[in-house]
C-alpha cells in the first residue's frame, strides 16, 4: 500500500500562528491581572511577563482569591504554551533562516513549477546552462548536492533543490510528472546514465539531454533513454576545427550564441492542423513578408528534415520549423503556429 505524503507545513504560516499564540498569551494574561486588581496596562503586562517567565518578583499587589486562581490557570498553561510559542519562532528566525541561506530548505515555488526543466549539476557546464535558460525566460529547477554550489545558486534567485539526482524522492520532490524535461550537466557518466533510467522509469515521456564524457558513453545514455546525449569534448574540438577552417561560418554560430542580445532569437514551433498556415506553401505563408522570419529547416512529423526549404514547400500539421526572427515577433509567429496555449 502507497500512502501519500503530505505537503510541508509553510513556515511563514506557522511562525505567524505561534505570534498569534504568544499574543493571545499575553492579552489573556494582562487583561485578567488588570481586572482583578486594577493595575494599569503596563503594570499588568509587566506582571504578566514575569509570571511567564518565572523571574519570581512575587504576585501583584491586591490580588484577591480569584485573581489568584486565575494566575495559577496562567502558571500553568501559560508558561508551558508561551515557552514554545518564543521557541518555535526563535527556530524560524535563526535555524529556518541558516536553512535557506545553505539551500537545504525546501522552496516553496516548487510546487507552483508546471512543464519545467529540471537541470542536475550547477558545475561549470550546469551553471552556463541554468544561465542559459534565466535568459530565455525557462522555467527551471535545479538539482546540487554541495552546499556552496546551492547557495550560490540561490543568491542568483534560482529555484535549487538539495539532494542526489540518482534518488527517485528527490526527483518527485522536484516536480518529475510534472516536468517538461531533464539536464543532466553531471561529470560522471555512470550518474547520468543512472538518473536517466530513474527519471524515465518516474516519467516515460520526459524529455532527457545529457551530457557524454565520450563515444561509449553516449551510446549508454541513449540506449538508457535519453534523446540527445552531448560529448562536449568533441563539441569543443569541432567549434575549434570550424573556427580555424571556416571562420565565416564560425562567425555565425557565435551570432547565434548571442542573437537574444541583439534582439533576435532562434526557436522552434510546430504547426498545428487548425493553424492559419497549414496548407499553405511557405510562399503562401506570412512568415517572411509580414513577421520577416527566416525558416531554418522543416522537421516533419514523419522524421524527415528539410533544410533551407524551398518556397513551394507546404506546411504540414505537426511540421516543426526551426525559426529566426525578432525577438519581439517570436510569440506572434508561435500564436500563429500554435493552438491556443503555446507549442
Amino acid at each position: 500500500m502507497k500512502f501519500e505524503r503530505s505537503d510541508p507545513v509553510d513556515p511563514e504560516k506557522k511562525h505567524r500562528q505561534w505570534f498569534l499564540v504568544l499574543f493571545a498569551i499575553l492579552a489573556i494574561g494582562t487583561t485578567g491581572i488588570r481586572l482583578f486588581t486594577g493595575s494599569s496596562w503596563i503594570d499588568s503586562l509587566f506582571y504578566t511577563v514575569i509570571t511567564l517567565s518565572t523571574v519570581g518578583y512575587g504576585a501583584p499587589p491586591g490580588l484577591p482569591p480569584g485573581g489568584k486562581i486565575f494566575v495559577i490557570l496562567l502558571v500553568l498553561i501559560g508558561i508551558g504554551t508561551a515557552g514554545l510559542a518564543i521557541g518555535e519562532i526563535t527556530r524560524y528566525f535563526v535555524v529556518e533562516r541558516m536553512l535557506s541561506v545553505m539551500g537545504k530548505r525546501r522552496d516553496n515555488r516548487v510546487k507552483d513549477l508546471r512543464n519545467h526543466w529540471i537541470l542536475a549539476g550547477l558545475g561549470r557546464v550546469g551553471m552556463e546552462v541554468a544561465r542559459h535558460l534565466e535568459n530565455d525566460g525557462i522555467p527551471f529547477l535545479a538539482l546540487e548536492v554541495a552546499d556552496r554550489k546551492v547557495a550560490s545558486a540561490r543568491e542568483k534567485g534560482w529555484i535549487v533543490q538539495q539532494g542526489d539526482i540518482r534518488q527517485e524522492a528527490v526527483l518527485e520532490d522536484a516536480g518529475i510528472s510534472r516536468a517538461r524535461g531533464l539536464i543532466l550537466t553531471l561529470s560522471d557518466d555512470s550518474d547520468n546514465v543512472y538518473a536517466t533510467l530513474t527519471a524515465k522509469a518516474l516519467n516515460p515521456d520526459l524529455r532527457v539531454i545529457a551530457r557524454a564524457n565520450d563515444p561509449q558513453s553516449t551510446k549508454l545514455l541513449l540506449r538508457a533513454g535519453a534523446e540527445r546525449a552531448m560529448n562536449l569534448a568533441d563539441a569543443e574540438a569541432a567549434a575549434i576545427a570550424r573556427a580555424s577552417v571556416n571562420p565565416a561560418v564560425a562567425d555565425f554560430l557565435e551570432m547565434v550564441n548571442i542573437s537574444r542580445d541583439l534582439g533576435l532569437d532562434f526557436s522552434a514551433a510546430t504547426v498545428h492542423p487548425e493553424s492559419p498556415v497549414a496548407g499553405k506553401t511557405l510562399a503562401e505563408a506570412p512568415l517572411r513578408f509580414e513577421y520577416n522570419a527566416m525558416v531554418i529547416a522543416i522537421k516533419k512529423e514523419r522524421g524527415s528534415i528539410i533544410y533551407n526549404p524551398p518556397g513551394n514547400e507546404t506546411l504540414e500539421g505537426g511540421d516543426e520549423l526551426i525559426l529566426f526572427a525578432e525577438m519581439d515577433k517570436m510569440e506572434e509567429l508561435r500564436s500563429l503556429l500554435c493552438r491556443p496555449g503555446g507549442c
